[in-house]
């Protein structure tokens, strides 16, 4: 840590608030090599943490320098580890809840960000926007706008940027788990003064897990790091390179000549649908004993009769 970011540090912690003066002063103090240490990004997470008021200024600085740790300077670059994210986590469940802007919106910025995150951090980030939801308290809150059991335009502007958080360049997918987690909210907002995206973004969430191949997966952190240490490495001589290529494809032309099973059809209730996603539909809905109106605008988008 550098002396500039001690002085600034204990400024800070004195005054106790994060201003645009004091968000300048760390900026300059921890980003002159354009990189971001360990020790630096825990004394901005404590800073976080001990200020009484944050300003704009700091909740841009925090998130864009705790993404850049995490996302773009550890190996390899774009994926978070599950070691990474449970330093994440652990540094902003103080109490089991996120308490301040900056961090809900790190959270959810690291997801957006990366090409992979595990799934604990994607399930942590959308458990804190259902617990806000849920109680009408936390950091989307300002002045008690909403009452417990509503879901406003924040909530549903995070549950879209999470859900619809892209690991790569393959299509996105609704996970069964974070299903159910948009029927809990779901039920649990029915009588809520709720926001009209919120309709709209259960609908569209809802029927692209029960139209989407629940097969795919993102590639791999551990993947990654092997096909870029691959792809790395220069020590490889070109004769063995294409000896293991030539290798690769004669494997490859040994199993084509393989009999191949007959594939079996997906069994389908319903055009567009398959069995396991009409049965799963088909018991959500039927959980609590009632056809309400946003289960109501779900059945008439989806592709049955």
């Amino acid at each position: 840590m550098t002396k500039p970011l001690d002085d600034v540090s204990a400024m800070i912690r004195q005054a106790r608030a994060l201003g645009p003066e004091e968000t300048l002063a760390l900026r300059q103090a921890v980003w002159p090599d354009g990189k971001i240490s360990a020790q630096e990004a825990r004394i901005l997470f404590d800073l976080n943490h001990a200020s009484s008021a944050s300003s704009a200024e700091w909740v841009d600085f925090f998130v864009e320098a705790i993404t850049a740790y995490l996302v773009e300077q550890l190996e390899p670059r774009g994926y978070v580890s599950d070691e990474n994210a449970r330093w994440l986590m652990q540094r902003i469940d103080h109490d089991g809840h996120v308490e301040t802007l900056a961090e809900l919106e790190l959270l959810v910025k690291v997801i957006e960000r990366a090409e992979n995150v595990p799934e604990d951090l994607k399930a942590y980030a959308l458990t804190q926007i259902k617990y806000i939801v849920l109680t009408g308290s936390g950091p989307t809150r300002c002045n008690n706008l909403l009452k417990p059991g509503c879901i406003g335009t924040a909530e549903v502007g995070l549950l879209r940027r999470v859900l619809y958080a892209v690991a790569g360049h393959a299509r996105a997918y609704i996970s069964q788990i974070e299903a159910e987690l948009l029927f809990e909210i779901k039920d649990a907002t029915l009588d809520g003064d709720n926001a009209p995206e919120w309709q709209t973004l259960f609908v569209q969430a809802l029927s692209l897990h029960l139209e989407t191949d629940q097969r795919f997966r993102a590639l791999h952190r551990d993947e990654a790091a092997r096909l870029q240490a691959f792809m790395a490495d220069t020590s490889t001589g070109i004769g063995r390179f294409f000896g293991r290529m030539a290798q690769s494809l004669g494997t490859s032309a040994e199993q084509s000549k393989a009999p191949e099973p007959r594939a079996e059809p997906a069994a389908e209730t319903e055009p567009g649908l398959t069995e396991r996603a009409h049965n799963w539909l088909q018991s959500m809905v039927d959980a609590d004993g009632q056809l309400d109106p946003l289960e109501r605008a779900l059945l008439k988008a989806l592709p049955i009769d």
